[in-house]
């Protein structure tokens, strides 16, 4: 049996840890609206990553040259989309791993 890769899970939970501290910058200091932005530079290359991805989805917008704000209404919305999304795949593969235990003590 092929052991399977940890690089995605750990490539997943980079993505969700660096999309964690970046609104968590946001909610520190209160930047819910426009006029409340605040500067923010990403702290690696993930971090870059995901505040560009965040941008282009609306969830992090720009008020000023530099100063962003976390649009709470887009984070929200984001966040249940891809729960409907991956709350399905994570169920079937329940499902699949319970079928092949199943299997595998009536052999």
């Amino acid at each position: 049996m092929i052991a399977a890769s940890p690089v995605p899970s750990i490539v997943a939970g980079l993505v969700v840890r660096a999309r964690r501290r970046i609104a968590a910058h946001f909610f520190v200091h209160h930047a819910t609206s426009a006029d409340d932005a605040v500067a923010y530079v990403p702290q690696s290359p993930i971090e870059t990553r995901q505040f560009a991805r965040m941008q282009s989805k609306g969830v992090v917008r720009e008020a000023a040259a530099g100063r962003y704000w976390l649009d709470t209404a887009a984070f929200q919305a984001e966040s249940d989309a891809r729960r409907r999304r991956l709350v399905p795949i994570v169920i079937a593969l329940c499902v699949l791993a319970a079928v092949l235990v199943t299997f595998a003590y009536q052999g």
